[in-house]
């Protein structure tokens, strides 16, 4: 009993979310390294890769939200852009949660599975409704395009293209898909990010209530998004 004992407490935290019906080990040189087709274990991809965005926006929420309340810029009328990226948004969360509930069926059916299936949907579908609070929230203040959703996004997507990549190979070296649920709402979420990032480098209109430049030909930096200001593509405008 003892040394059953100092075995489970041996193995990390983390890999006791995963379980075997993922897979026991988080990290495996031999899939990582030692190999012709690097990659990351299923593991990992299930728990650390999910939560880099959300610990991202998690972690600078509270002081971003202290310079939304403090900066009054006016606020910028709803516009299809927001309405197509409020919608997306809800549909995020939509599918994330979608897992969450398949797992809890699965339960229900007396099938057993590992706690990631749990936490990981659970936690990327709050932060999903988060990043939609933030692009509404950012409109009321005036904010014409965001760097922190511009990296939100990017982070989100770099994190999913690996299972991505995993899932594909995965399919076609088994000849076939053993969870297919799982994986069609994988590849919807990562279609849906693919495409709020892409509409996160669009900039909004002007906000109402805005001190207006009284230069007849103002520099066009001030209405640039985000993207445009990092590359300095605002300069060939």
């Amino acid at each position: 009993m003892a040394a059953s004992r100092s075995d489970s407490e041996s193995v990390p935290a983390i890999e006791r979310l995963c379980g075997p019906d993922i897979g026991p080990r988080l990290w495996d040189h031999n899939v990582t390294f030692n190999t012709d087709h690097p990659d990351l274990t299923p593991c990992f991809q299930k728990t650390i890769l999910v939560w880099i965005p959300c610990v991202y926006l998690w972690v600078i929420f509270p002081l971003y939200f202290l310079y939304l309340r403090q900066s009054s810029r006016g606020y910028i009328r709803v516009t299809m852009l927001n309405r197509v990226k409020t919608v997306l948004g809800v549909l995020l969360w939509i599918v994330c949660w979608s897992d969450l509930f398949y797992s809890l069926d699965e339960v229900l059916n007396e099938k057993a599975r590992a706690l990631a299936y749990f936490i990981s949907p659970l936690l990327l579908g709050v932060t999903m409704l988060l990043a939609t609070f933030l692009i509404q929230y950012e409109r009321l203040r005036g904010l014409q395009s965001s760097g922190m959703l511009f990296f939100f996004w990017l982070i989100a997507l770099l994190c999913a293209v690996i299972p991505f990549r995993s899932n594909i190979l995965l399919a076609l070296g088994e000849g076939g898909v053993s969870d297919v649920f799982r994986l069609t709402t994988f590849y919807i979420y990562f279609v849906l990010v693919l495409i709020q990032f892409f509409l996160c480098c669009f900039s909004e209109p002007p906000p109402y209530f805005c001190r207006t430049s009284p230069d007849a030909n103002p520099c066009p930096e001030a209405n640039a998004g985000f993207l445009s200001r990092l590359t300095f593509w605002w300069f060939t405008a």
